[in-house]
């Protein structure tokens, strides 16, 4: 096992013992604190270059990088085009699309669990494609393409995080992807491929198995999901021209009586509870801006990263409320974005002032996750 791994399983323990311990009655009594040891990237890699997906960590106590910390715990690769990464109790999911696979791994080491192969559960239609995932009530809810390729519906799969079997699935719309939990359903943005005929967004209510679809002219490419209080946003990729140039994408916001308005550019996002975070960078666009929403007041504002050459995933740590930004290096030969080199991460105050630089993150980096818990302290 590496040191970084292992101190990263020591930290979790200790966290363990801590918890264990604040029930002793011959104890002080000790005060509950959230904390945020790191943060896992996921990178899908590069067909074209034959690189494999890939997921790094990196260590906030050590200010260090484990590349291909997956590979390095495991012995082998997480497989092609890994997609999505989300933690849930003791564990982490990571969705990884070309091998119909969602790998559980121990959340202290990384060590694989259970290899979910998505068609064996659900049958070589509904899963096949795997795309994200969120976790509530015991359960795991996984969207799939499904019978989208055949211009039926994607799939929306609940499994069961003790036992992994399925315990049932929704259909929702064309080709689902991500997905977020708000007042108790389940809300998917179904992207349509990008096709612009029937994208939505599903709203699936677990306890009554009802699904209904949310529709609206701002709604082109719905593509990720998240929640801030009771109000679902939704990022929309918007529309291509014959050239690729990108145009109209922006979050979205979703009340939960289903009403839908545009209310900030962006091509990528995250929040910290409070505020949305977005990196707008159309293709095709001359500038890139990054932009910050309050969800409280609605009044948007400026910021300016410095040190990002080509942003790919930005996103906000819930503990300390630092925002970390993962790029993509410049291919020293093209000038341009090097798709087929490791990213790098650059991580900022609340202020906006880069704290620290990590390099060689991810291969296409894609999806992160925190590495956050609790301790008790005197």
């Amino acid at each position: 096992m590496k040191k970084s791994i292992f101190c990263f399983a020591v930290l979790m323990m200790g966290a363990a013992l801590f918890t264990a311990c604040s029930n002793d009655d011959d104890t002080p009594e000790k005060k509950k604190v959230d904390v945020s040891n790191g943060m896992f990237v996921v990178g899908s890699g590069n067909k074209k270059a034959n690189i494999d997906g890939n997921v790094s960590y990196i260590d906030y106590t050590l200010g260090s990088v484990t590349a291909n910390a997956f590979q390095k715990a495991n012995g082998k690769s997480v497989g092609k085009t890994a997609n999505y990464i989300v933690d849930y109790g003791s564990k982490l999911y990571i969705v990884v699309d070309a091998e119909a696979t969602i790998w559980v791994c121990d959340k202290a080491t990384l060590s694989v669990v259970k290899q979910i192969k998505t068609t064996e559960l659900l049958g070589d239609k509904d899963g096949v494609s795997p795309r994200a995932a969120v976790g509530m009530n015991g359960k795991l809810y996984v969207t799939l393409y499904g019978d989208s390729y055949n211009g039926g519906n994607g799939v929306v799969a609940a499994i069961d995080t003790l036992t992994f079997d399925k315990w049932t699935t929704y259909a929702v719309g064309s080709y689902p992807d991500g997905l977020t939990v708000a007042n108790g359903c389940i809300y998917v943005a179904n992207s349509d491929f990008g096709n612009g005929k029937k994208p939505s967004i599903s709203k699936v209510n677990p306890e009554t198995a009802e699904v209904t679809e949310i529709k609206d002219e701002t709604i082109t490419n719905p593509m990720h999901m998240l929640t801030v209080g009771s109000d679902v946003y939704c990022l929309d990729y918007g529309t291509y021209d014959e050239f690729w140039n990108q145009t109209g994408a922006g979050v979205r916001k979703i009340t939960a009586s289903g009403e839908v308005s545009k209310v900030v550019d962006g091509t990528a996002m995250c929040t910290d509870g409070k505020k949305i975070y977005t990196v707008n960078a159309p293709y095709g666009a001359a500038e890139i801006t990054y932009l910050i929403y309050d969800a409280a007041t609605g009044a948007t504002t400026n910021w300016s990263p410095q040190g990002i050459f080509s942003p790919a995933v930005i996103a906000a740590d819930p503990v300390t409320g630092n925002i970390f930004i993962v790029s993509y290096q410049e291919n020293p030969e093209t000038g341009y974005a090097g798709y087929a080199l490791p990213s790098y991460t650059n991580q900022y105050d609340a202020e906006g002032k880069l704290v620290k630089k990590y390099e060689n993150t991810a291969t296409g980096p894609i999806s992160v996750v925190f590495n956050t818990g609790v301790k008790y302290v005197e």
